[in-house]
């Protein structure tokens, strides 16, 4: 049993598909993920195949497949939650259809507005403290100081790191659905 660890996994599911679509190639088997923790479990198979990958996304817990796509090959290999993955052994010349990206994109783009909405804010908040702290300097010959030991060296920390880490997905998510339009 191997595990491999993926964060922010779900932010582009095309290049997961594909990862999980190589590792398929190299021998591994996907047998359970654990969406909130990132996880993917895979066994060692026999032999290297190729296996088409579909993750889907469902706001109820039961999936069940259409007659056809069931028709067409595609199984369900794994299910946690609201994630669910689908697979299929044909050659890719051969799938005449594939499962909707519907619960994906609504999901994708809930979360878009929220980082958006918090990179916006998280900026402005920057900018704010950064005109406040020249004319503070400027106008009023004042020097900033921080005592280290602060409540404001922890809020600036934490404000960094989310002035980095909200932009970054708020991008991702959007070039992520954008593919699927």
């Amino acid at each position: 049993m191997k595990r491999i660890f993926r964060p922010f996994w779900s932010y582009d599911v095309k290049r997961t598909e594909s990862w999980l679509n190589n590792k398929a190639l190299s021998g591994y088997q996907l047998t359970e993920i654990h969406p909130s923790k990132g996880l993917f479990l895979f066994e060692a198979g026999n032999d290297p195949q190729s296996i088409h990958y579909h993750i889907g996304y469902a706001k109820s817990e039961v999936h069940s497949l259409p007659a056809s796509i069931s028709h067409d090959g595609w199984k369900e290999v794994c299910c946690q939650g609201n994630w669910f993955i689908l697979s299929n052994e044909k050659p890719a010349v051969q799938l005449k259809c594939y499962p909707i990206r519907e619960g994906i994109i609504k999901r994708n783009r809930n979360l878009l507005y929220v980082h958006g909405v918090l990179s916006v804010y998280i900026i402005l908040t920057a900018l704010l403290f950064l005109i406040l702290g020249a004319t503070t300097v400027l106008f009023y010959g004042g020097a900033l100081s921080f005592n280290p030991f602060s409540l404001w060296i922890t809020i600036l920390i934490i404000g960094s790191i989310l002035l980095i880490v909200a932009p970054f997905l708020t991008v991702r998510l959007y070039k992520a659905n954008k593919q699927f339009w």
